[in-house]
């Protein structure tokens, strides 16, 4: 790495550690933290070190100050310093300490609270509020009504007007109806949902050949089979497509008053109830994000590339773009859950939905932390509070279905 990247970085480190960096500044340094291993364990090496811990004590001291530039380049040194020593731990799942290392999470703690933030009721304070668990992870409502639990009684062959429906474990395919197809009469659209439940993610083949992972708590509507000159599928929560490519029928994913137009791609939207954004992230292809606005020409329209991440608040007509590491977004589809730097409540929410618990806060100061690591999702809870805790995070309290955090 040249001096000016490491400088770049550096800079952007002790701005994380203020809490003033930018979007694009965390995005620069999650994707250097996701090219290897190395570069995440150097990271934890320094902010672990005393040229964090003792040189910045107070936020007015840094800005325009020496501190800041003696820290910096203190840091900057560590990134291109070549080290000696191999790396004698790595991530991974097959021993005991690779398994705590994969679960555990990096935490930088930030203890000075902003001047004349409220403290609210301890009471009050419920940081999250997962849905109740149901007796079952996954559940297809068909267009009549009827629901079908796909856990614990898996469809074998269920046959609709338009498509025969597959079942398998953990698995859902739609496969149109030939005869269907040959027929000159116009043809409806009916549609069916999937939705997932607290700890519950579920995959699915639509009658066009595109698949879908849905991730917990989610749920998504779509057509038993598709008719007309657009692909529509709406959803809520969170889901990956792998869209099959049809240049006459482009596919468009709907959320709220937002629309993902793509024709042949690889994308990922994150729309959760109790988010405050709608997050879309191309990992291959193109894709158009666009904002309704109830007539034939969208309010703001954006096309991503692979690697951009597009974020819209609803309700606002603007749509903002950040790089981001595609790779780590879309990582629960297969079995884990990765965090660059992301803000407790965030991590939270995402526990809970997996979980199935409220996480409530003791401690007024506690949205302060933020988070960097992976999580198994196989991992029992008590053990991923363990791991966070005893990486420099405060202490749980597990009751029932309720998580109490305090400040260690």
């Amino acid at each position: 790495m040249d001096y000016s990247k490491a400088k770049q970085l550096a800079e952007i480190i002790v701005k994380i550690r203020l809490r003033s960096a930018t979007f694009e500044e965390r995005a620069v340094l999650a994707d250097w933290l996701g090219e290897s291993e190395d570069n995440r364990q150097l990271y934890k090496r320094i902010v672990r070190g005393e040229s964090i811990s003792k040189r910045l004590r107070k936020e007015d001291q840094i800005n325009e100050s020496v501190d800041f530039v003696l820290v910096r380049n203190s840091i900057a040194r560590r990134l291109v310093r070549k080290r000696q020593t191999r790396r004698l731990l790595r991530w991974g799942s097959g021993s005991v300490a690779a398994a705590c290392l994969a679960g555990a999470v990096l935490f930088m703690l930030n203890n000075k609270p902003d001047e004349g933030t409220r403290v609210t009721p301890v009471e009050e304070n419920v940081i999250v509020a997962a849905k109740p668990e149901m007796n079952t992870r996954a559940m297809l409502i068909l267009a009549d009504g009827a629901q079908i639990d796909l856990v614990n009684d898996i469809p074998g062959v269920v046959e609709q007007e338009q498509a025969i429906i597959r079942g398998e474990s953990g698995k859902l395919s739609y496969e149109v109806k030939r005869d269907s197809l040959l027929t000159d009469e116009v043809v409806e659209e009916t549609f069916n949902r999937v939705i997932t439940y607290v700890g519950g993610d579920y995959f699915l083949s639509l009658s066009d050949g595109t698949r879908v992972w849905l991730n917990a708590d989610s749920e998504l509507e779509f057509p038993v089979s598709f008719v007309g000159n657009e692909r529509v599928v709406k959803l809520r929560g969170e889901a990956y497509f792998e869209v099959k490519q049809d240049a006459r029928k482009p596919f468009i994913v709907e959320v709220n008053g937002l629309r993902t137009r793509v024709l042949g791609t690889s994308f990922n939207v994150k729309a959760y109830h109790d988010e405050r954004s709608v997050f879309t992230t191309l990992v291959k292809g193109s894709v158009a994000v666009e904002v309704a606005d109830g007539g034939n020409v969208p309010a703001s329209r954006i096309v991503l590339e692979p690697g951009m991440q597009a974020m819209w608040h609803e309700g606002s007509k603007a749509i903002s773009v950040q790089p981001v590491n595609a790779a780590n977004i879309v990582a629960w589809k297969d079995g884990r859950f990765i965090f660059t730097e992301e803000d407790m409540e965030v991590v939270l929410r995402t526990l809970s939905r997996w979980y199935g618990v409220n996480f409530i806060c003791k401690d007024s100061r506690m949205e302060k932390y933020t988070f960097n690591g992976l999580i198994n999702k196989d991992e029992k809870l008590e053990t991923v509070l363990e791991n966070l805790t005893l990486t420099g995070g405060p202490l749980f309290n597990v009751v029932g279905k309720n998580v109490y955090i305090t400040k260690k």
